[in-house]
C-alpha cells in the first residue's frame, strides 16, 4: 500500500507524516511525501509587484526540498520505504490530481492546518477540499500516534457502509480495538430549529413521528453495521447515544486514538457535510474520512 503525506513544513504536517509511518510499519506500506509549491498563486495582480511572483517561487522551492529532506530523515527512523515528490500549484489540486492519476495511492495522511509564520499554510479550505474530493480515505491529524484504539461512527449512508468495512480491515490489521458509535438526533431539537415549525400546533405529534422514523434509521444502520463486521469475523462493542451528532462524536473520539467516519461521495468542488466540517474545525480528532 502507497500512503501519500502533504506537507508543508508545519511541526503539524511532520506529526502526520510520524503518525503515516508508525501506520506503515504495521501494514508494510509505502510513503509518499508531497510538498506542493503554491508560487504561481502570488500573480502580479494580486501582490502589486511584478518580480514578487518568481522570488517567491524560488523561495519556496528552496523550502520544499528542506521539507522533503525531513521527511526523508523521519521515514529513517521508522525504517519506512519513502520518495519525494514537489508539485506547483494549488495544494488541495494538486494533492487529488496525482492520487487519481496514479491508483497506487491508498491512503492520504495531512495535518488539519498550518498557523506558523514559518511554513507555506495548508490552511483549512485545503485539508476539507482534499477530504471532499478525495476518492480514497484521507487520514487528518495533528499528532504523532500509535493507533490502538478505533472508535467507528456510523448513520445509515453508503458512505458509513464502506467506512465499516474499512475501520474492520483496519482494525484486524493493527491488532487495535474497535468501538462503535451511532449517534440518534434529537428531533426536538432538530424541529426546533425552524421556528414556524416549531409554532405548528400539536407540534408533539410531529416530535413522536420523527423520533419514530429516526429509531428505525439507527435500527437499519446497526444492523448493516452488524452484519459488515460478522463478514470479517469482528464482533464489537456498539455505544448509541441521543443528542448533537457531532458533539457526541467528538466526546468519545477523544477516548479512542482514532475516528472512523464515512462520507458521501459527491463532486471534488462540494464541501464536507456539516458533522465533517464541524470534526475538521475542531482540531481535536485524528480522523480517517472514508467515502
Amino acid at each position: 500500500m502507497k500512503i501519500l503525506v502533504a506537507l508543508d513544513g508545519s511541526d503539524a504536517a511532520f506529526n502526520a507524516m510520524r503518525s503515516a509511518c508508525n501506520l506503515a510499519v504495521r501494514t508494510h506500506s509505502y510513503i509518499t511525501a508531497f510538498y506542493v509549491n503554491k508560487g504561481e498563486e502570488y500573480t502580479p495582480e494580486e501582490t502589486g509587484w511584478l518580480s514578487i511572483k518568481d522570488r517567491i517561487s524560488n523561495e519556496l522551492e528552496t523550502f520544499g526540498h528542506e521539507v522533503i529532506y525531513k521527511a526523508y530523515a523521519i521515514a529513517k527512523e521508522f525504517n519506512v520505504p519513502v520518495e519525494g515528490l514537489i508539485s506547483n500549484g494549488i495544494p488541495s489540486q494538486e494533492i487529488l490530481k496525482y492520487t487519481n492519476a496514479y491508483g497506487i495511492i491508498k491512503l492520504i495522511a495531512m495535518a488539519h492546518s498550518s498557523k506558523g509564520k514559518a511554513t507555506q499554510e495548508f490552511v483549512d479550505s485545503t485539508t476539507k477540499n482534499v477530504v471532499a474530493g478525495s476518492g480514497i480515505p484521507v487520514f487528518v491529524t495533528d499528532r504523532d500516534i500509535s493507533i490502538k484504539r478505533v472508535l467507528l461512527a456510523v448513520d445509515d449512508s453508503e458512505g458509513a457502509r464502506k467506512a465499516t468495512a474499512y475501520a474492520g480491515n483496519l482494525a484486524k490489521t493493527l491488532g487495535a480495538s474497535l468501538q462503535v458509535l451511532s449517534v440518534i438526533p434529537d428531533a426536538e431539537d432538530e424541529i426546533n430549529k425552524y421556528s414556524r415549525i416549531a409554532e405548528v400546533p400539536n407540534i408533539q405529534k410531529y416530535i413522536e413521528a420523527s423520533e419514530k422514523d429516526i429509531k428505525k434509521v439507527i435500527d437499519n444502520t446497526l444492523s448493516s453495521t452488524r452484519e459488515i463486521l460478522s463478514s470479517l469475523g469482528m464482533s464489537t462493542p456498539v455505544t448509541v447515544r441521543k443528542g448533537k451528532v457531532s458533539d457526541e462524536i467528538i466526546s468519545e473520539a477523544k477516548n479512542h486514538d482514532l475516528l472512523v467516519t464515512g462520507i458521501d461521495k459527491g463532486p471534488s468542488h462540494k464541501k464536507p457535510g456539516r458533522t465533517v466540517t464541524t470534526l475538521l474545525n475542531t482540531h481535536a480528532v485524528n480522523a480517517i474520512f472514508v467515502q
